[in-house]
């Protein structure tokens, strides 16, 4: 079930849906533009049959007339192609001589409609621009009528045209008949699928359902988009309900409004109950160790028990002051907040100070941090991270020790590694000690720690240090060095990364 649900999950993104949608809405219209393309030149050919099978259906029709015809029956010619009129069309009887030496030499003998004395040159020269005259020849030559789809050279329209040829005893007749591209009979020309209205109208609705679509998912994508930032935002700023302008999505930014307000009114809660928790605890201890301190007995069996509430009593103090921090720990990552931070800059900063805190301890601290580290989280939350990591190193470094502290961007990550020269970590317990109150430091009574200058440890440390870790999208893990000291090892995501 999990791995059918990590699978499906990439399916899921929105990103990814909108890359498909966006590659639907391109290739629809070419792949209809091409099947309609397809249709349209099917179409033509179509056309361009009926009229070749128009052209030899005429020439069948004229044949005996022609055949038989002598120059001087010339002129009646032009009622026998009246039989063949038809407003859509232009036919045209061209006559080739037998006698002529020049092969493309053709004469215009009749035409319907009728062409006038003075249009014979113009229509010849009309002929002659469309590339008719250069065909005739061929047809007459073989027989085969012809029919093809031509544009006019001098800017005219296209024209579709067959030319059937006709031999005879006095010569070659060629049967030419024109129709404009754009006329009822042929139908669509020029760009196929593009002059149609009902094509166009569809072009345009498909073009504003497109339109429609991506600026419904661009403004999804967009409201998405401002409450990723605004959670990563520090709540000062304002809720989610004033980043979205959907109407829908409204509810679900007032939904989320009304949770992170409950946080941090959780927040606060957690922080005033431990305020109050740690200072009610505080005076019954205080009073119990008042009056336990008068106590003074030469018998060492008494002794032995003021000692044992003594140290219970600093026990019980150090718990209710670390139950306070733990407290104060969880409000705080409710209230986590995510800004680009400079992680380079923080820890030469908090390295400077805890040098300066702990001259006395003749602890050495060697630092090899890499410039413009930026990651993506909160400034307290990770200078506690790397405040309880140094503390941790430094409280187990030996006299005269080093800690060493690094920083590099590696992999997507920034990678903070901080190592000591103490006695390590016994292997077995290696995997506790970011537990919470786990601690193996030597028990230490207050006097003792006092005069060592150590400060109480409770097994706390290392545990806000993980969860803060994690809240921030890294982890935290610590080994044995060789031949003796621990190296632990943060991982947090890079601003750019994450």
């Amino acid at each position: 079930m999990t791995e059918r649900r990590w699978i499906a999950a990439p399916l899921r993104s929105v990103r990814l849906q909108g890359l498909v949608l966006l590659a639907v809405l391109l290739v629809l219209p070419a792949l209809l533009y091409s099947i309609f393309a397809q249709i349209e030149q099917e179409r033509q050919n179509l056309l361009l049959s009926a009229v070749r099978d128009a052209g030899t259906a005429i020439a069948t029709g004229l044949a005996p007339t022609l055949t038989a015809a002598q120059p001087a029956e010339f002129d009646r010619l032009g009622a026998e192609l009246d039989r063949f009129a038809d407003p859509r069309r232009q036919v045209i009887l061209l006559f080739h001589p037998a006698t002529s030496t020049e092969a493309g030499q053709f004469y215009l003998v009749a035409g319907v409609p009728q062409v006038a004395a003075a249009q014979v040159e113009q229509t010849r020269g009309r002929l002659a621009s469309l590339g008719v005259l250069d065909k005739l020849a061929r047809s007459c030559a073989g027989g085969t009528p012809l029919a093809e789809r031509v544009a006019d050279r001098q800017g005219g329209a296209a024209v579709l045209t067959s030319i059937t040829g006709v031999a005879g005893p006095a010569g070659c007749w060629a049967v030419v008949i024109a129709v404009a591209s754009d006329s009822d009979v042929a139908g669509i020309a020029g760009r196929p699928a593009d002059v149609s209205r009902k094509l166009q109208l569809a072009g345009a609705i498909y073009a504003a359902m497109a339109g429609l679509v991506l600026a419904l998912f661009a403004g999804v994508w967009s409201n998405l988009r401002r409450f990723r930032a605004r959670a990563l935002a520090s709540g000062e700023e304002g809720g989610f309900l004033d980043v979205t302008n959907v109407p829908e999505m409204q509810p679900v930014a007032h939904a989320i409004d009304a949770m992170v307000q409950r946080l941090r009114s959780t927040a606060e809660l957690l922080r005033q109950a431990s305020e109050d928790n740690a200072h009610a605890f505080k005076g019954p201890i205080a009073t119990i160790r008042q009056a336990v301190e008068p106590l003074q007995s030469a018998d060492p069996a008494e002794q032995t028990a003021l000692g044992a509430v003594r140290a219970a009593l600093e026990r019980l103090d150090g718990l209710v002051r670390s139950v306070r921090r733990l407290d104060t720990a969880t409000a705080d990552l409710l209230e986590l907040s995510r800004r680009r931070v400079d992680l380079s800059a923080l820890l030469r900063e908090l390295i400077a100070d805890c040098r300066a805190m702990r001259a006395a301890q003749h602890v050495a601290i060697a630092d090899s941090i890499a410039h413009g580290v930026i990651v993506l989280g909160d400034a307290d939350a990770l200078e506690s991270i790397f405040e309880n990591l140094l503390d941790n190193a430094l409280g187990f470094a030996p006299p005269d020790g080093t800690v060493r502290i690094s920083l590099a961007a590696t992999d997507g990550a920034a990678l903070v590694k901080v190592e000591d020269d103490g006695p390590g970590v016994p292997e077995a317990t290696l995997g506790r000690i970011f537990d919470r109150y786990y601690t193996d430091r030597r028990a230490m009574t207050r006097d003792d720690r006092l005069a060592a200058g150590e400060p109480a440890h409770f097994g706390i440390g290392l545990y806000v240090a993980r969860q803060n870790a994690r809240a921030l999208g890294g982890e935290i893990t610590a080994a044995n060095r060789t031949p003796h000291g621990l190296s632990v090892r943060v991982r947090l995501p890079l601003a750019g990364a994450a």
